[in-house]
């Protein structure tokens, strides 16, 4: 029985023993009691961790002990002596009381729970379910009451919001916290939340997956904010920080526990690596970058695996950024067969050639014949593709990929004499292939070409075999220009059973370079109408037209003439205003800020100009809209929860939340009565009060007439702040609130609504 086990389901899925079931997109709540120290005078000082986990921790020793705290009566936990009489019986090692903990939290969070005595285990987790305390808070606390030297750790974790390639100023934004606890003479890590808690199914919508292990898949993602689960997942017990720190970065260095320590800009070029790439015998060996760039149309990265007996493939999908890339999917275009995977036994190299320019997203799988895993993902940008178009490998031949591999030995094929899955040869010249026989097999060797048939080929390549020398020669002799691709399956005599045991690219195409360099052909009437189109669309508005016909223009190989610049730069432009346009229809400060900073940094600052003027001029509002609230979204819960404790207020207090609901666009019908609007008041969740002003410049700011305002105005306009302030402190920050807005309204008239 594993710690994870559970009967409950506290509204959310259940995952016992995760290993690789997603990040959380949620930090830890910042409600911490404001007394506990993170990190305490007098511990231990901060220093690379020696030993690797697997060294350290062995879960199968452990099983009494996690058994125990599921077992842990419910009362067990209303008391920190009581807990420990249970869980630590026995037990003298720090670890293994740290490992006791972790468990009884885990099984104890699968279950929602009842609370107890204040300040009690039972009660802190109760909090921690309603997400008014954090797992680091408790697992530090619990530690630190059984005298284990715990600490709080700041940093920054690529949850579920982080996008592999994004920027460090978008990192620096994913605060989390995580624990480090000493054992065994070194500090070492744990991270509760996403050790127990982690979202499931969470996508941003804006990827189309193009393909997967070479088969077309014109898959749209769908938006969704996911699933969250409760799991736990041993990965984030205790793990190998060098390891560690390549998913969650401490602040301070010291507290990485390594000795080659990251900062901002490392953390944020790594690839994402999941937990199960530190669990394979599997290694990136080139390309180990999370932003990675197309040389003449062709993305590659390299993998290695530790272990030349390793018995998984790797596998891939290829996705296509539909948000970020200047170019779009055409709909005529064929999507699979453009990822080269190459194989040399226990090395691969994955080729993409895009197919259109664009932002890419590149995911790696460990599969094997029960699973498929998740590894690392990277982002790539292509900004030209390869001369005369991108074309499709001849065939699909699965995670066998290109070139020899063990998968040819287990076939009864060694010591190929080519090494490379890709081979250069000359149209109409013999090129030569050779393998021992390790034992008795049938032959067949099959020449694939993607505008020619197979049987028509079938001439073209032969193989024989040597019966002393146990030497098998294939030789082939491409009929003309272009890629080909070369099977050999064997059969075994005994089973009679047939395996695909090697492939082949044979090329006879120049390089991208030599294509680059190669003298252009005169235009056919197709290539001469996509010019033209270009030159037509790029006097318009219309973004998506222009993009599609850059794109074919492109694909095409055309050379430029002037008129693709051109078009780029119309390209870029209407991808400027629109992305001014949206944050002027969005309405938020964030968004605004990046889309004026691009317009303003970008060579069109001056035709943009009064796009810019009018997105500025909502910003400014909205910052001022703001700034009225700030005095409401600083309160605190309590000073806010007085307002729905009166069974009949003050007048002015009913009349001050009556103007703010009023403001926020409720129904006049829920505002006739005090209990309606005690109703309004009690609200979580989106339509919170809190959240509702929050959101007012975004939302409703820009619904607000003149005549609603004076509206409002008479409300209020018979009360001082004073007055109001005297009856309830809540209603008079709600009243400077109202006042400040119905006042701005009616004296400089309302500009929100501009651009909408």
């Amino acid at each position: 029985m594993g710690c994870g086990s559970s009967s409950g389901t506290n509204d959310v899925t259940i995952n016992t023993k995760s290993k690789n079931s997603g990040r959380n997109i949620l930090v830890e709540p910042l409600t911490d009691p404001a007394d506990f120290p993170y990190i305490p005078e007098g511990y231990p000082p901060p220093k690379p961790s020696r030993t690797k986990k697997a060294t350290l921790f062995d879960e199968s020793k452990y099983t009494n002990i996690e058994k125990r705290a599921i077992d842990a009566p419910e009362a067990a936990g209303n008391s920190y002596t009581e807990l420990f009489e249970h869980l630590f019986n026995g037990l003298n090692k720090n670890l293994e009381k740290v490992r006791a903990i972790f468990c009884w939290i885990g099984h104890k969070n699968q279950t929602p729970c009842k609370g107890g005595p204040d300040d009690s285990p039972n009660a802190i987790l109760q909090q921690v379910q309603n997400a008014n305390m954090s797992f680091a808070y408790m697992f530090a606390r619990l530690c630190r009451e059984a005298n284990i030297p715990c600490v709080i750790i700041r940093g920054v974790a690529k949850s579920a919001r982080y996008e592999v390639g994004d920027d460090e100023a978008k990192v620096s934004e994913l605060n989390n916290r995580w624990n480090g606890v000493f054992v065994a003479g070194e500090w070492r890590i744990v991270f509760p939340q996403w050790a127990f808690s982690a979202l499931a199914g969470h996508s941003t919508g804006k990827f189309t997956l193009v393909e997967a292990e070479g088969n077309a898949a014109r898959e749209k993602q769908t938006k969704s904010t996911g699933v969250s689960i409760v799991q736990l997942n041993e990965y984030y017990f205790l793990p190998d920080p060098e390891d560690f720190v390549h998913e969650a970065m401490a602040t301070e260095p010291k507290w990485q526990f390594i000795a080659k320590q990251f900062n901002m800009k490392k953390f944020c070029s790594v690839p994402l690596l999941q937990e199960s790439y530190f669990d394979h015998n599997v290694e990136i060996t080139y390309g180990f970058n999370s932003r990675l760039y197309s040389e003449y149309g062709v993305v590659t990265v390299g993998f290695k695996a530790r272990n030349e007996k390793w018995e998984s493939f790797l596998t891939y999908e290829l996705y296509f950024n539909d948000e970020e890339s200047d170019s779009v999917l055409p709909t005529d275009l064929q999507l699979d067969r453009y990822v080269v995977m190459e194989r040399n036994f226990e090395k691969w190299t994955f080729s993409i050639r895009c197919p259109v320019t664009g932002v890419y997203k590149l995911c790696i799988y460990s599969e094997s014949s029960a699973t498929k895993t998740l590894l690392c993902e990277f982002k790539m940008f292509c900004d030209e593709v390869t001369v005369g178009g991108t074309k499709a490998l001849p065939l699909n031949v699965g995670p066998i990929g290109w070139g020899p591999s063990n998968e040819m030995v287990k076939a009864g094929l060694t010591t190929p004499s080519q090494s490379k899955g890709i081979v250069k040869a000359t149209a109409k010249k013999e090129v030569n292939f050779s393998f021992t026989c390790s034992r008795t097999v049938a032959i067949r060797t099959v020449l694939v070409h993607n505008e020619t048939s197979t049987e028509e080929l079938q001439s073209y390549v032969s193989h024989k075999r040597d019966k002393k020398s146990n030497k098998l020669n294939v030789a082939v002799c491409v009929p003309d220009e272009g890629e080909y691709a070369l099977q050999i399956h064997t059969k075994d005599k005994n089973t009679n059973k047939e395996l695909n045991a090697c492939n082949y690219i044979i090329s006879t195409e120049p390089t991208p370079q030599q294509k680059k360099k190669k003298k252009k052909k005169r235009e056919n009437v197709t290539e001469r109408k996509a010019r033209d189109d270009l030159k037509m669309t790029s006097t318009g508005n219309d973004l998506e037209i222009l993009t599609i016909s850059i794109a074919k223009f492109q694909t095409m190989g055309l050379e430029d003439k002037g008129d693709l610049e051109d078009a780029l730069k119309r390209q870029n432009v209407l991808k400027l205003e629109k992305g001014l346009n949206e944050a002027i229809m969005r309405r938020h400060i964030d968004i605004l800020d990046t889309a004026i900073d691009k317009a303003e940094k970008s060579e069109f600052k001056s035709q943009l100009a009064p796009k810019i003027g009018e997105a500025d001029q909502v910003r400014q509002e909205l910052i001022k809209l703001n700034r009225f609230a700030h005095d409401i979204l600083a309160m605190r819960q309590p000073t806010v929860s007085e307002l729905h404790s009166y069974k009949i207020p003050k007048p002015p207090v009913k009349d001050v939340m009556v103007a703010t609901f009023t403001l926020l666009g409720e129904s006049k019908d829920n505002l006739e009565v005090w209990q309606d609007i005690k109703t309004l008041l009690r609200r979580v969740g989106p339509n919170s009060l809190m959240r509702r002003v929050r959101q007012f410049p975004e939302k409703q700011a820009h619904n607000v007439d003149e005549s609603t305002a004076k509206e409002v105005q008479n409300m209020i306009r018979v009360y001082e702040e004073d007055t109001v302030r005297l009856c309830s402190p809540a209603a008079g920050t709600f009243y400077v609130w109202v006042n400040n807005i119905v006042t701005d309204i009616i004296e400089n008239g309302n500009t929100r609504n501009k651009g909408t």
